[in-house]
């Protein structure tokens, strides 16, 4: 039966000369992982065109315990061979071993034969069967020991497609690779380094880049099954260190991205992973993970043993019972945010002064590059392609839901003020804000403004201790506008301050002045003090 893991011998056929070494690689890489053959013993140059001695790629000296059989017992070294190239015919054979129009050996390969290493010729594009017992592996040696008599025990395998295709069984995202079903539910890790946010320009701080290093010790565990919980606020960049971390040479080739932890619960790769027959060793990246979810795929997943790694993706913490390792993203450093700025053309003097309106946030960093560099008038243009202000808000919930309607309306009230009370001694603060926003929904009581609080903080939308703020700032700075661009023209700041306690209302005048960074607020703050606006009579 098909499934979207199937590989063919076509798909095999049309991989290119460099296509086809560059898979090989992949492949090499995860089997050696497997085995836990580090990575620098494994050497498979991507420049086929200059001379090789006659070898593709080759896995040095090892102790071999287990595996498939890809890598050999101490030398290994690989011919890598790609469309109609034939070993029934002679001149193929030639190829292989001798150098051009001569019958000296190539070197390489007479090094590995002369060492005892195993040669191992790999077709893409060839798998006729053999009409007799070592048929091929015998012409293979009568050329060669027609050069000397001692290789007529060298070590030599021929591997057609159809070894090929039963390699790529334990790692489903080299059979997604190769049968280029990679860009549909689920993405090989060079698919999803393609996706547009994935090739923005990456910078990292010392934090991040510990971080990466932690997580690769993570994941490279080879005791039990790994799950790593991957947490903070929207924007902060929490899939892009992801997909950093698992850049890896030992690690790339076994990862499969999805972008929502819905498209893989219960799918069709989801239920092979389970299969008794199936022994996957496998890296699955899910994105916007929420807590029910993640319990769900763990709980299926966690006694599958070392050969399975989960890494799940959410804006929040969610501390659960079971072994998960939570990793909570670090926000980038001024410097790094400011490089970020720098890279749309802007002077660094301009960039520097940006950063603490990102908060720490790529997402924000980029966006606010890109309108400096586009639409200076207009800081807070979302890109083209995503209103990434949204993305705080939504998250991963239905835009349209009453639920998302009402965190939106909290929001944009709490961005009135630079930051309110939400502790114990001060709550008098958020209390007076909730009657407020129960005029606009009587919904909202305080009891669901709390939860509502609540789930920001946990989001990390809402940070502080007794006193909360918004961030990133120019988040803040976004609500604050779309609050006056929506209510301001029936404002009335009797009405409106008569019961603000007096730190609340300094905090809402305030405001003016932190909003004053974007030119649309800068806008909006000349309205409301102008002829027309709800400030004219105020001295």
């Amino acid at each position: 039966m098909e499934t979207i893991l199937t590989v063919k011998n076509e798909h095999l056929e049309r991989l290119s000369p460099q296509e086809a070494v560059d898979f090989f690689r992949e492949l090499l890489w995860a089997e050696a992982t497997v085995l836990g053959i580090g990575k620098n013993l494994t050497n498979v140059p991507s420049a086929i065109t200059v001379a090789d001695g006659g070898i593709d790629a080759e896995v040095q000296h090892m102790q071999v315990n287990g595996g498939q059989g890809i890598i050999k017992q101490d030398l290994t070294r690989y011919q890598i061979k790609t469309g109609n190239f034939s070993l029934s015919d002679d001149s193929h054979i030639k190829k292989i071993l001798f150098k051009d129009r001569s019958t000296e050996l190539k070197i390489r390969v007479k090094s590995c034969l002369d060492k005892n290493g195993t040669l191992v010729v790999v077709l893409f594009g060839w798998d006729n069967p053999e009409t007799k017992d070592d048929q091929l592996i015998n012409k293979f040696k009568g050329k060669l020991t027609s050069i000397d008599q001692k290789y007529d025990k060298a070590k030599i395998e021929i591997w057609r497609q159809n070894n090929l295709i039963g390699f790529l069984k334990p790692f489903p995202s080299l059979a997604l690779q190769v049968n280029e079903r990679e860009r549909a539910r689920f993405q090989t890790h060079k698919s999803w380094s393609q996706d547009g946010e994935m090739k923005k320009e990456f910078k990292a701080g010392q934090a991040q880049k510990d971080f990466i290093s932690n997580m690769q010790n993570e994941l490279r565990k080879n005791s039990e099954a790994v799950h790593i919980h991957v947490w903070g606020d929207a924007g902060i960049g929490k899939t892009r260190l992801v997909l950093e971390a698992t850049r890896a040479d030992d690690l790339r080739a076994l990862v499969i991205y999805c972008d929502a932890a819905s498209k893989f619960r219960d799918s069709d790769l989801m239920n092979e992973i389970l299969r008794d027959d199936n022994q996957f060793s496998v890296i699955i990246v899910i994105d916007e993970c929420d807590p029910d979810s993640r319990s769900y795929i763990w709980n299926k997943l966690k006694y599958r043993g070392p050969r399975i790694k989960l890494v799940s993706i959410y804006n929040e913490y969610d501390d659960t019972a079971g072994n998960i390792n939570y990793f909570d993203t670090p926000p980038l450093d001024n410097e790094e945010v400011s490089s970020i700025i720098q890279g749309y053309n802007i002077p660094k003097d301009q960039a520097d002064r940006w950063p603490e309106l990102c908060s720490g946030s790529p997402r924000v960093a980029h966006v606010i590059g890109l309108n400096l560099k586009n639409n200076p008038d207009d800081l807070l243009k979302p890109p083209d392609t995503v209103n990434i202000w949204d993305r705080y808000v939504v998250g991963g919930d239905d835009p349209d839901s009453q639920q998302v309607q009402q965190r939106r309306l909290v929001l944009r009230h709490i961005a009135l003020f630079k930051r309110f009370g939400y502790g114990r001694s001060v709550v008098a603060e958020a209390q007076a804000i909730a009657e407020i926003v129960n005029q606009g929904d009587p919904q909202i009581t305080w009891s669901r403004f709390q939860e509502i609080i609540n789930k920001l903080k946990a989001r990390k939308i809402l940070q502080g201790e007794n006193r909360l703020y918004i961030t990133p700032k120019l988040l803040h700075i976004e609500l604050w506008t779309e609050w006056w661009d929506t209510y301001g023209s029936t404002f009335n700041l009797e009405d409106f301050s008569e019961d603000l306690p007096p730190t609340l209302l300094e905090w809402f005048y305030e405001m003016f002045k932190y909003a004053a960074e974007s030119k649309v607020a800068t806008r909006i703050v000349k309205e409301l003090l102008g002829e027309n606006g709800p400030f004219q009579n105020e001295n």
